[in-house]
């Protein structure tokens, strides 16, 4: 996790970084005991290796166990390509994304809130082991 430190009386905004993550792997993000996260947007990038299947970028909002809020969900991506998929403020773009940095971008009209045993969740519909994915997250973290 990148910590930049910038604190004020809302809290404090935090990057968190997804590493490099097999695309058959889910990653859970969850907030620390005591703390609530406002997630403000990200990007998630997929590397798909020659295997001939169709992936697909899911983000969700879950309680740890079901999903509460789909937040993302990307067209099919085929192997051997390269794609992001970005979420964050609801901006216009006349093509439905920026392609300036991302494949498909998903506007979210409020903050994500979360507490508890709430998680953030990237899962690759169709992810094989040779796939890499990462990227990061923006939150605002404010003490409970």
């Amino acid at each position: 996790m990148t910590d930049f430190a910038w604190t004020f009386q809302g809290g404090r905004h935090l990057t968190i970084t997804i590493g490099a993550t097999a695309g058959n792997v889910v990653t859970n993000l969850t907030p620390a005991l005591g703390k609530r996260w406002l997630i403000l947007g990200g990007i998630v990038t997929i590397v798909c290796d020659a295997t001939a299947v169709n992936r697909i970028i899911i983000l969700t909002a879950t309680d740890g166990t079901n999903i509460t809020r789909p937040l993302s969900q990307t067209a099919n991506i085929l192997a051997t390509t390269t794609k992001k998929s970005g979420f964050g403020e609801a901006n216009y773009y006349s093509t439905g994304c920026n392609p300036a940095t991302v494949d498909w971008y998903c506007g979210l009209g409020t903050p994500i809130l979360l507490e508890g045993a709430d998680q953030f969740r990237i899962t690759i519909n169709a992810g094989v082991a040779g796939d890499s994915y990462s990227g990061f997250i923006d939150i605002l973290e404010v003490d409970v």
